[in-house]
């Protein structure tokens, strides 16, 4: 497996739905894409908010353009991680990447059996 396939995009919307109504128990947004980004599928659950379609697909987009989840993302603000050294955080990613960037826990990559990110979820 080199790249996501839409049918495995449509896998990965039906197994994220399953999570958030089982086990959430909240309806969501899902949003797939691959390596470069780009969506390959995006689902809006009935009673999801209207924000929640891009919220999904910056967390995925942000996923890939940093190689690590959302939740390691979110780390790298939070002054609670910070170093001891100037600079030792992420704060200026706030203000970068046009708006895209999202720091909110859930985006999560998918990766090939050789170990590459091949996309996310989010």
């Amino acid at each position: 497996m080199k790249e996501i396939t839409l049918e495995m995009a449509k896998k990965a919307l039906q197994a994220s739905k399953r999570w958030a109504k089982e086990i959430a128990g909240v309806p969501c947004s899902i949003a797939v894409v691959d390596k470069s980004g780009i969506v390959i599928a995006a689902q809006r659950m009935d009673g999801a908010g209207a924000a929640t379609i891009d919220i999904a697909v910056e967390k995925a987009w942000s996923v890939v353009s940093f190689s690590m989840p959302t939740l390691l993302l979110a780390r790298m603000i939070d002054p609670r991680f910070h170093g001891q050294q100037l600079g030792d955080h992420g704060m200026g990613l706030l203000t970068k990447s046009k708006g895209r960037l999202t720091f909110i826990a859930g985006g999560i990559t998918v990766i090939s059996e050789d170990a590459d990110i091949i996309g996310a979820i989010g």
